[in-house]
């Protein structure tokens, strides 16, 4: 692909299977196509898919009999895209059969969510009507009704590190003891592992909005990236995400402890760079369970007389186009995340790569490429195939995520239609910068089908040109 100043020719290459054929379907949408009618109803159909579709396996696979989540009237909860504007006690109760049984103590709920409504009494109650003068005999009814279900196990959306999870708050918790009494109040456990099955665990229609957010985010960046004047344009004018991996012209001698790359905003782009760059994209007023973007593009600034990227660089990035289909073989619906991470360790070492098992630490990374790949010519590697959503600060979706530093993810199993970055970085010498290795991250989300890794934007085909 070549683009020249001002100038973006784009190539949609999208490869997809019998699982996809509805998502692929769906031709990319710009953010100005969706009225705000169009937006609520597709919102509105992936929250009804979830709940008819993901809940009753996140529950059983679990082994959770009820999860009640506590959201309070007009404080923001973490869950707020996945169930809309529905406050008070929402109750989900796996009774068999095919369907969850969902009730909503409190207001708010849409009819097409829930099943059983609380009344009129109990939901001004819940909201604080006459709060002094209330009678706790009032939520009798919530904890009759509890007890004529019996759980063995309540899931109640509290954690001590999973901000999501953690929504209700210490004065609710102490409430909602008080409704369960002793009994059930000593069969809660935390909604964590629910409810991070019920984020990462995706529907066909979540996929499709996934799809087209990545589509208009290449189109940006791509074109984002055709506007940069070598010599003048600053990676923060470019907002394009850049990461200067390689210099011809301006490349620094990395002391232990150095970064693998440059993303300083005031950095001007050099003929003679070569960097990675993304960006965002939004083509809906919300982020419904994170669909994120974290791709990585690659491109190449030509210096004066040449035609193409130098050979040095291409082999390095060629080692890391390679890795892909190796890695891609070993990603498979039914597999936990540790016996996919230990599967495509295996065959990249066979493959002759070495394995460098990243921290997430950015210094102490590099420093890692430098003590393992000196005295060699192999390339190395590491892996972080992480679930989407898995990069959101407090809003984790932990997921099947294959990564050294994810290992507490290793028991979790990959399910159909998992949404992944697809990331991974390859580190290859350069006979021009002897004992610094160049790594080069590629990153892509894609999802995992019964037909394997399926590919719902391109998978870095080549290097972005820059004359």
């Amino acid at each position: 692909m070549r683009l020249t100043s001002g100038i973006c020719v784009l190539a949609l290459s999208l490869v997809s299977g019998p699982a996809l054929t509805a998502a692929m379907a769906l031709a990319p949408l710009q953010s100005d196509v969706l009225t705000a009618k169009a937006s609520g109803e597709i919102l509105h159909l992936m929250r009804k898919e979830k709940l008819d579709l993901i809940l009753p396996g996140a529950m059983r696979d679990n082994h959770v009999d009820m999860w009640i989540h506590v959201v309070r009237e007009g404080d923001p909860d973490p869950m707020a895209q996945q169930f809309g504007n529905a406050w008070g006690y929402l109750v989900f109760t796996d009774r068999g059969g095919d369907r969850i049984e969902r009730a909503l103590f409190g207001g708010g709920g849409d009819p097409d969510f829930f099943d059983i409504f609380g009344s009129r009494e109990i939901r001004m109650a819940i909201a604080g009507y006459d709060y002094g003068a209330q009678d706790f005999s009032l939520y009798d009814e919530l904890r009759d009704f509890i007890a004529e279900r019996d759980p063995e196990t309540i899931a109640v959306n509290t954690s001590d590190w999973l901000a999501i999870a953690d929504g209700i708050s210490h004065t609710q918790y102490v409430k909602l003891e008080r409704i369960l009494g002793p009994v059930y109040s000593s069969r809660i456990v935390s909604a964590e592992n629910v409810i991070t099955a019920y984020r990462s665990r995706r529907t066909l229609r979540e996929v499709a909005v996934q799809t087209n957010t990545l589509e208009i985010a290449r189109q940006n960046s791509l074109a984002a990236v055709a506007r940069i004047v070598p010599g003048e344009t600053t990676i923060g004018e470019c907002g394009c995400g850049a990461r200067i991996y390689y210099s011809a012209v301006s490349d620094p001698i990395r002391p232990p402890g150095a970064r693998a790359w440059i993303n300083h905003p005031e950095y001007v782009f050099q003929r003679g760079d070569f960097f990675a760059f993304g960006g965002g994209a939004e083509w809906m007023d919300f982020d419904f369970a994170s669909f994120g973007v974290d791709t990585k593009h690659h491109a190449y600034i030509l210096r004066d007389g040449e035609i193409d990227v130098p050979g040095s660089l291409q082999y390095a990035w060629d080692q890391g186009k390679r890795a892909q289909g190796i890695l891609r073989e070993n990603v498979r619906v039914g597999m936990t995340a540790g016996e996919s991470l230990q599967a495509m360790i295996d065959g990249m070492e066979a493959a002759g790569y070495i394995y460098t098992p990243f921290t997430d630490v950015d210094e102490d990374d590099y420093q890692m490429i430098l003590d393992y790949l000196v005295d060699t010519d192999k390339s190395g590697f590491y892996v972080d195939l992480h679930a989407m959503g898995n990069n959101g600060g407090g809003l984790v979706t932990v997921g099947p995520s294959m990564a050294p530093f994810r290992r507490d993810r290793d028991h979790i199993v990959i399910q159909e239609n998992h949404i992944l970055a697809f990331e991974y970085a390859v580190h290859t010498h350069l006979p021009e910068r002897p004992g610094f290795p160049i790594t080069i991250n590629f990153s892509n989300p894609q999802v995992v089908t019964s037909l394997g890794v399926e590919w719902i934007q391109p998978p870095n085909d080549g290097i972005v040109l820059i004359y």
